[in-house]
């Protein structure tokens, strides 16, 4: 891995900690915050691709689990992952490398129609999994209603942010996978 690859590692775990900040709890609604962690880890995947996706989600968990305050409301600490949101956390790095693997994949397709249209359903798988993993977390935690306050008030944004995400990583991804240095022989977008 080249110092460019850990900067981007690095940088995509920063983005994701400063996006954890920007939250909002609607208590009548749902006890998980609403947040822009979504957001960060499916442009990590898209613009990074697999591997170094979700070394940079797996960063973002090391540094929380350490205790930095990097998780959503300036939390951080074993206690966050082990909590009753801790299964959204735990999806992360495997969200990051679906989005990444189906980005890389329709980058080597060629064009920016077919990066989009992998992307797009890299994301949707990605976002599934995030869900899954969030709502197991909650009833493991014998929060009762667990899709009800877990995912359904959050669909429409994440499928809002997942859209975002893959206008941005088709933009930039060229800047951050330059041509005659990809991995796995990934093409520019």
């Amino acid at each position: 891995m080249t110092a460019r690859d850990l900067s981007l590692v690095g940088l995509f775990a920063a983005l994701t900690a400063v996006c954890a900040q920007l939250s909002l709890t609607l208590p009548l609604v749902t006890t998980v915050p609403f947040t822009l962690q979504v957001f960060a880890v499916l442009v990590a995947g898209a613009m990074l691709g697999a591997r170094r996706g979700f070394l940079s989600q797996l960063v973002y968990l090391l540094l929380g689990a350490a205790g930095l305050p990097v998780f959503a409301q300036m939390h951080g600490g074993m206690q966050v992952l082990l909590g009753p949101t801790g299964g959204y956390l735990w999806s992360y790095p495997l969200a990051a490398f679906v989005v990444g693997a189906a980005a890389d994949l329709g980058a080597r397709r060629g064009g920016r129609a077919a990066y989009l249209r992998f992307t797009y359903a890299g994301m949707l798988g990605g976002i599934a999994l995030i869900y899954g993993m969030g709502v197991a977390g909650l009833i493991a935690w014998r929060i009762p209603r667990a899709v009800q306050v877990g995912v359904l008030p959050f669909v429409w944004f994440d499928l809002l942010k997942g859209y975002l995400a893959g206008l941005v990583a088709a933009r930039v991804r060229s800047a951050v996978v330059p041509a005659g240095r990809t991995p796995a022989g990934v093409s520019r977008v």
